[in-house]
């Protein structure tokens, strides 16, 4: 499993979460996008889908039943509504799934931003290219390396340069440029290249 995740909210975590995973299906990938953000559960709403994902996988449904599936990508969607607990039960089922699966985590450093960290195995740090995104995705970067989820690469959103976020860990930097919306789908190219690196 593999999180998408930044410290300050806006920096594109979404966004990023829905470019990897549909560049990963553009190569043959059969991926599923797990919205994990309590805070912000606005996944549904940029691609479009139902939002009750999260409880129909909590609840024992299938990942049929529970994504809808644009552009390759199964997507599970949350709402303000999706109980906390709910949340957990749906990443512990995912854990098993043969599928990559890609989390929209929250942003901060509280339990709510944290909790997804423990599901998974590798982190991206999502930010923009300014001085205080970049502070608050080192401290992401430190909890990740604390939760067993290391960070393998930095996706620096809507900039040409990476700025101050090439001194992050991870050995991977890579820019999206700014983009109309729906970013994701506009900026195919650059997540196509960035998920070619990764692999």
């Amino acid at each position: 499993m593999l999180a998408v995740a930044g410290g300050k909210g806006g920096v594109g975590r979404t966004t990023t979460t829905l470019g990897l995973a549909a560049a990963a299906a553009r190569v043959g990938y059969a991926p599923v996008v797990v919205d994990a953000n309590r805070d912000c559960p606005d996944l549904a709403r940029r691609a479009t889908v139902d939002p009750a994902g999260v409880e129909t996988l909590a609840a024992g449904g299938s990942l049929s039943e529970a994504g809808e599936t644009t552009d390759g990508v199964a997507i599970i969607g949350a709402s303000y509504e999706t109980p906390a607990t709910d949340y957990e039960a749906a990443l512990q089922r995912l854990v098993e799934s043969s599928r990559p699966v890609f989390i929209d985590c929250p942003a901060g450093a509280g339990p709510d931003a944290t909790r997804p960290l423990w599901f998974a195995s590798r982190t991206v740090l999502a930010t923009t290219a300014t001085e205080r995104a970049v502070r608050a995705a080192e401290k992401t970067n430190a909890i990740a390396r604390r939760l067993d989820a290391p960070p393998i690469a930095t996706v620096v959103t809507r900039a040409e340069k990476p700025g101050p976020a090439v001194n992050l860990r991870p050995a991977l930097t890579a820019t999206v440029p700014t983009v109309d919306r729906p970013a994701w789908r506009r900026a195919g190219r650059a997540y196509d290249r960035v998920w070619r690196q990764l692999v």
